[in-house]
C-alpha cells in the first residue's frame, strides 16, 4: 500500500496529484457550483454503489450539470476499482467524487457539461468500527434552512463549517444543527438517529437534511432486526435529552455513538446490534 504518492482520475484519466492543479476559473473554485459524494470501499467494492449512483443522478439533475453519456454505474465502479489499484489500496478506502460545473460565464454559466474528479483515501479498516469511546454534540441554534438542494451534499458547505467552528470552540466532536422551528435537522455531516423504548428515530428528510445512503440503509437494517422505525420524525432537543440511544450515520464512518448532550448521557446497546447487523449484510 502506498500512501505517499496519490493518483486522481479527472475526467475519466488517471492522473497523479503532482501534476494536478486548480483552475483558479473553476466554477468550484469560483462559485461552489457542484456537489459531491462520499463512500466506502472495501476490496475495490463500493458499499451501496446503487444508491450513491442515484444520488448522484438526482443531483446532477437538480442542479441541472449534464453527466456525460458514459457516466453509468458500470463505468464507474470499474474505474472506481482502477483508481484504486493504482492507489494499491485495497482495504478500507474512503472515495470522493467532486461534479462541477464546467468553467465559463458568472452567475448565469456558458454550459452545463460536468467536470468529475475521483480521489481515494486510505482508511484503517475495511469493515465498518464503533467508536470506542462516544461522543459528545451540543446543539447548534443557527437555523438550517430547507431548500431542494439541501439534500445533497453541494459544494458550498459553509452552513455546516460555520457550525463546526461552533463546535470546536466549544470542545465538542460534533453539533445538532436545528432548522426555523427548532426541530433537530442532522449533524454537521452526517444524519441522526435515537432510540427510546426499543423503537427508533430519525428526523424527517423534509427539515433539510441530506438525504443519506447510510440512513437509508439503516432504517432497513433496523426493520428487518424487528425495531419498528420512525424515519418522519419531528425532534427537539428536549425530546433527545428522553431518549435512552442516540448516534450519528454516513456511508464512510458507519455509526458513531453519542455518549453526551448537554449533562444526559447514552449507551450504546442498539447501535452495536446495528452496525453488527449491517457489516453482515455488506462485507460477506
Amino acid at each position: 500500500m502506498n500512501n505517499s504518492y496519490q493518483i486522481l482520475s479527472v475526467n475519466g484519466e488517471y492522473l497523479s496529484s503532482l501534476n494536478y492543479n486548480v483552475d483558479r476559473n473553476s466554477r468550484a473554485f469560483r462559485y461552489g457550483d457542484g456537489f459531491f459524494e462520499t463512500m466506502h470501499a472495501n476490496g475495490q467494492k463500493v458499499q451501496f454503489l446503487d444508491d450513491h449512483f442515484s444520488r448522484l443522478q438526482t443531483a446532477a439533475e437538480v442542479l441541472s450539470i449534464e453527466l456525460p453519456d458514459n457516466f453509468t454505474i458500470d463505468y464507474l465502479q470499474t474505474h472506481i476499482a482502477g483508481l484504486l489499484h493504482r492507489c494499491r489500496l485495497y482495504q478500507g478506502v474512503k472515495v470522493r467524487i467532486i461534479v462541477s460545473r464546467s468553467e465559463g460565464g458568472l452567475y448565469i454559466p456558458k454550459n452545463n457539461n460536468a467536470q468529475i474528479l475521483i480521489e481515494a483515501e486510505y482508511l484503517s479498516e475495511g469493515k465498518y468500527e464503533l467508536n470506542k469511546d462516544g461522543i459528545v454534540v451540543g446543539v447548534y441554534n443557527e437555523p438550517l434552512y430547507a431548500t431542494p438542494i439541501c439534500a445533497f451534499k453541494t459544494l458550498n458547505a459553509l452552513p455546516y463549517i460555520i457550525a463546526g467552528v461552533y463546535a470546536s470552540k466549544n470542545n465538542y466532536d460534533d453539533v445538532l444543527l436545528i432548522n426555523k422551528d427548532s426541530y433537530i435537522v442532522e449533524a454537521t455531516s452526517s444524519n441522526l438517529f435515537c432510540f427510546k423504548d426499543k423503537v427508533l428515530y430519525t428526523p424527517a428528510l423534509k427539515l433539510g437534511a441530506v438525504h443519506g445512503v447510510m440512513r437509508k440503509n439503516i432504517i432497513v437494517v433496523a426493520q428487518k432486526m424487528g425495531f419498528e422505525v420512525k424515519s418522519e420524525s419531528l425532534l427537539t432537543e428536549h425530546n433527545l435529552l428522553e431518549m435512552d440511544e442516540l448516534f450519528l450515520t454516513n456511508a464512510v464512518s458507519g455509526i458513531r455513538w453519542i455518549a453526551g448532550l448537554g449533562k444526559r448521557r447514552y449507551f450504546k446497546r442498539y447501535s452495536a446490534k446495528i452496525l453488527r447487523e449491517l457489516n453482515k449484510q455488506e462485507f460477506h
